[in-house]
């Protein structure tokens, strides 16, 4: 009934029935549907489990450090035999017939992160509608009778901690330009909405444009340079990602613009933090890879029977430049995830 009621109140908003929704209502509805109470009594099952992992992508180096995760949690929990993992590679249709072949393995619970939502709710309503409980995971909330339940990292907050710091570094002035995440992506309009509910509270500060690298550091790169030959003046950079904001630098860099730039946080992608000890510029703004152990730690309580949150979000927290040492690995490839797995259970 809830989730009807939050569908009804969304067609009155768009359908211009009911008061525009600002960005700060959208986000304060987007916290109380993560707050919803969800009824797991369907999804209770004894042991032992096996638990299906249907990814949307495992080219992106955080992802494999969130798969790591989700593995080691598996590994202390005797009543899981089994973790079943399929790539989709960025391609929806694969995701949909991967989540179909998981159901007909029969496994217990799905573990995933989506290349498109919509497309494959479908095939996660089957998993649902078979007694198989679904958990997206990562860097997004999903709201969907579809989606059983959320382990993920707030892009709300996470744009919002951003952009405040970097306003703060700017002195609240000056001209900007944003790299945020794949169009249309929940992660993308949730940045976005934050970055712009932020920008209200300082009038100095301009956007010139937001441009979408895809967390691809190559992508950023490239944008980036062109972006440094339309705009002559660029203060500050609105990057959460660590992937892109070190694309975004070398543009800087090799342009000998540098010098004239404010770099906002970001994550914790090796290559990120390599720059940002090394320029004590930046710092970083946390989105954890343990993410995965708390997908499992959740699934396990759908599985008892528990009442879970429709969301768990994993805090994201600002950490400054001078402190980025304690977390650097200087001599290791950029594409390491600062993270506290055991030695043995690190991606190789």
């Amino acid at each position: 009934m809830r989730y009807r009621c939050a569908l009804v109140l969304a067609a009155l908003l768009t359908a211009g029935l009911a008061a525009p929704a600002t960005a700060q209502t959208k986000r304060d509805a987007l916290v109380a549907q993560a707050a919803e109470k969800v009824d797991t009594s369907r999804f209770k099952k004894p042991g032992p489990y096996r638990i299906g992992v249907a990814a949307g992508y495992l080219t992106n180096s955080w992802v494999v450090y969130t798969l790591a995760h989700i593995r080691y949690e598996a590994s202390l929990h005797p009543e899981i035999k089994e973790v079943i993992v399929t790539d989709a590679g960025f391609k929806p249709a694969k995701q949909v017939g991967d989540i179909e072949d998981l159901i007909n393995k029969k496994v217990d619970l799905i573990i995933y992160w989506p290349v498109d939502n919509k497309a494959i709710a479908g095939a996660l309503q089957k998993a649902v509608d078979a007694g198989i409980p679904t958990v997206n995971t990562g860097g997004g909330f999903y709201y969907s009778p579809s989606t059983t339940s959320n382990a993920y990292i707030g892009q709300w907050d996470l744009g919002e901690k951003t952009a405040r710091q970097l306003f703060k570094d700017m002195g609240g002035k000056g001209k900007i330009i944003a790299m945020l995440p794949i169009a249309g992506h929940s992660a993308t309009v949730d940045q976005k909405a934050a970055l712009d509910t932020v920008m209200k509270e300082f009038p100095g500060i301009e956007l010139l444009v937001a441009e979408h690298g895809n967390w691809n550091r190559a992508r950023a790169k490239q944008i980036t340079e062109n972006l440094l030959q339309r705009f002559p003046r660029i203060d500050g950079v609105f990057s959460p990602s660590g992937q892109m904001s070190a694309g975004l630098a070398e543009a800087f860099e090799e342009a000998g613009r540098l010098t004239e730039v404010v770099m906002s946080p970001a994550d914790e992608y090796n290559g990120w933090l390599k720059w940002v000890d090394k320029n004590k510029k930046g710092g970083i703004i946390t989105f954890p890879t343990r993410v995965g152990r708390d997908a499992v730690q959740l699934g396990l309580e759908i599985l008892a029977g528990t009442p879970v949150e429709r969301g768990r979000q994993v805090p994201s927290v600002v950490i400054p430049a001078a402190d980025v040492g304690k977390f650097v690995r200087r001599d290791a490839s950029d594409d390491v995830w600062a993270n506290e797995l055991p030695p043995d259970w690190q991606p190789k």
